[in-house]
């Protein structure tokens, strides 16, 4: 059984654990520091965890300025992240949008938006012979390869509450069913591009957990998010095309 307790003296707060879950089960951004942890009753996950958290953050203090123009840099060490928010960037926002109210209001999807939740399939051939569907494992073949293709962004958020964004570059399943408040570890040799992390199988550790604060009417908050960068998407393609037509005029 793991167990946890802090002790708070005149200087700083302490925390004697037996073991890293709690790490894995709060806000980073509120857990006391610095950890006092018998490390020789940890096991190797523990202690990636452990170091991830300890380690300095990446390029704390520098602005999101700088942090954009550094190109392609390797992270020289692991991180410890909680993921605030995952945006499907393969899907468009406005059809995101159409799915969560859909969702949060069945009574407000739209006419032309009504499925039969089936994918339509034409048959030209019919093997008589034969007991197996032919559309079964091309059916399969097709779900596979499109989620193999979809690519996430997430918000990333260090013990600091600095922010970072991520993306994947190789298929990530977890990406698919990750809670609000999971926790990740940016393993060393992952490469940092323009203020952003790229996330492969080889350089990144999911360690699950969950904030259910974070988690609550979340569908509700994702439309909200991703209503918010469409209007600002727009709003700056708006401002584009009215500077082209002057420069035209």
């Amino acid at each position: 059984m793991r167990t946890k307790e802090i002790v708070r003296t005149e200087s700083t707060t302490v925390v004697k654990t037996s073991g890293m879950s709690f790490i894995i089960a709060q806000d980073i951004t509120t857990i006391p520091s610095p950890l006092e942890i018998n490390r020789s009753s940890l096991n190797g996950r523990d202690l990636i965890v452990t170091r991830a958290f300890e380690n300095e953050p990446w390029h704390s203090g520098e602005s999101a300025a700088s942090l954009v123009e550094q190109k392609l840099c390797q992270v020289d060490r692991d991180l410890l992240y909680q993921i605030l928010m995952v945006e499907n960037t393969s899907k468009s926002k406005l059809s995101q949008i159409d799915d969560m109210n859909t969702k949060l209001d069945p009574r407000s999807q739209k006419v032309d938006r009504i499925k039969t939740g089936k994918e339509k399939v034409v048959i030209n051939q019919v093997n008589v012979d034969s007991d197996e569907s032919p559309t079964d494992g091309e059916s399969q073949t097709n779900r596979s390869q499109a989620q193999s293709r979809v690519v996430f962004k997430l918000v990333l958020q260090d013990r600091n509450g600095s922010l970072f964004y991520a993306i994947n570059s190789t298929p990530l399943p977890w990406l698919h069913a990750c809670m609000l408040g999971s926790k990740i570890v940016v393993r060393q040799g992952a490469y940092f591009n323009r203020g952003v992390f790229i996330l492969r199988e080889a350089c990144v550790m999911f360690l699950g957990g969950i904030n259910r604060v974070w988690n609550e009417n979340r569908d509700a908050k994702l439309c909200e998010y991703l209503e918010a960068k469409l209007q600002k998407d727009n709003g700056q393609k708006t401002t584009h095309n009215n500077k082209k037509r002057q420069s035209t005029g």
